[in-house]
């Protein structure tokens, strides 16, 4: 007999918020754990925006900051990990990040090369409208400079950007989680992924949102993604139990 689909539960947009102070919650039973594994991505993000400001396509850190969106579902196998060993009553460490990616399944592992091959076509898109509309003009050190044709640049990049962003958030909000849990496999999680989005849309559209801002901030101060990454990571975990609750047997 061949297993039931997961079917989505609807939830209202409160249930975002409700989810974020339960990641914050728990982010911080486990603080230094959960910024410890945060910084070293922190950290790779301040070395390649310092190269970029330096070699003169300051520009270029806001499509390259915001396509972190787009392989940012690949950590969530650590954090996961991080979450399960705290509802064990366990003091979570750096074996159970280890143990989580190793759990993984080639599922995951295909549907993060998507994300990666979407990342790479987003930044050489970005760099194609960077090379049209910017060119040779000096931009050394500004970020977010008041000339028109930078201005108009990042509008075009945002465009371009959110429908990457908007693919990837559809296809990984909920078939990430599915996977790590072992619950589905590529094709079940990414539809039921889909399905749930569209289930709950007011309430997705503001997580979409509220991740997108925090992503902002972190451009601003890139070590906050050392705090923010750790509780948006727990509250997507807190999210999808709510969309699919394990105990419900919610299945057609």
């Amino acid at each position: 007999m061949a297993r039931s689909r997961p079917v989505p539960t609807y939830i209202p947009p409160t249930q975002v918020f409700a989810s974020v102070i339960a990641g914050a919650r728990l982010f911080a039973r486990a603080p230094a754990i959960s910024m410890a594994f945060s910084a070293a991505f922190a950290i790779i993000g301040i070395v390649l925006l310092t190269a970029v400001i330096r070699l003169g396509f300051a520009p270029m850190t806001v499509p390259l900051i915001g396509g972190f969106m787009l392989v940012a579902p690949s950590l969530l196998a650590g954090f996961f990990a991080i979450a399960r060993a705290i509802d064990e009553g366990r003091r979570p460490s750096v074996r159970d990040i280890s143990r989580g990616f190793r759990n993984t399944t080639r599922d995951l592992w295909g549907l993060l090369l998507v994300c990666g091959f979407l990342f790479v076509i987003w930044i050489t898109d970005a760099g194609i409208l960077y090379s049209f509309m910017v060119g040779g003009r000096d931009t050394s050190g500004a970020l977010f400079p008041l000339s028109g044709t930078v201005l108009r640049y990042h509008l075009g990049a945002a465009v371009a950007g959110g429908f990457f962003a908007l693919i990837v958030f559809c296809v990984t909000a909920y078939a990430v989680p599915l996977i790590i849990d072992r619950r589905e496999n590529l094709v079940v999680a990414v539809t039921a992924s889909v399905r749930a989005v569209f289930r709950s849309f007011a309430a997705n559209v503001l997580w979409a949102a509220l991740l997108a801002s925090l992503v902002i901030a972190s451009i601003i101060v890139p070590l906050l993604l050392t705090i923010v990454l750790p509780i948006t990571a727990y509250a997507t975990e807190s999210l999808y139990r709510a969309v699919f609750p394990p105990e419900s047997g919610n299945m057609e």
